[in-house]
């Protein structure tokens, strides 16, 4: 997992290149330049989903995990805590890994880290990142939000 923010992007050039023509991509969304949907940098290889909604609860998702893609998440606007742990560690798997919708799903289990993403910040999540976002941080809050997907396998 890699947890930063935008203006120190640079500092992870060349780690992968579709990551680095994805972050370059993220910085021309503001508040006010947010149209929301899907936008293909390279079909369904790298793409970017403009989310917007309101934090929820812990308690009201699950954790995920991929194989296929990599998880860029860019805050465009709001804050919110996407709590994480080794995937290899999940105690609680509700649905073996899908190669289908390329996901894995478990309970939140007590023991996960989390990572508060605040406007400005992004994080990258591999697949032993499983991961589960959009949760309260301090309250509920209204975001602005930018998934990236980067194909790895």
């Amino acid at each position: 997992m890699i947890l930063d923010t935008m203006e120190n992007s640079k500092q992870y050039a060349g780690l992968n290149p579709d990551v680095d023509r994805l972050l370059e991509a993220m910085k021309a969304y503001t508040p006010d330049n947010y149209p929301g949907g899907r936008v293909e940098l390279d079909g369904s290889r790298l793409y970017m989903l403009l989310k917007s909604y309101e934090t929820h609860v812990l308690g009201e998702s699950l954790s995920e995990a991929h194989r296929k893609y990599l998880d860029v998440m860019y805050m465009v606007e709001g804050e919110e805590t996407i709590y994480v742990k080794p995937t290899a560690q999940l105690k609680n798997v509700t649905k073996e890994y899908d190669p289908a919708v390329d996901a894995l799903l478990a309970k939140t289990d007590e023991d996960v880290t989390p990572v508060l993403l605040k406007a400005g910040s992004f994080v990258v999540l591999f697949p032993q990142d499983a991961h589960t976002p959009a949760c309260h941080a301090n309250g509920p809050c209204k975001v602005k939000k930018i998934i990236g997907k980067v194909q790895i396998g």
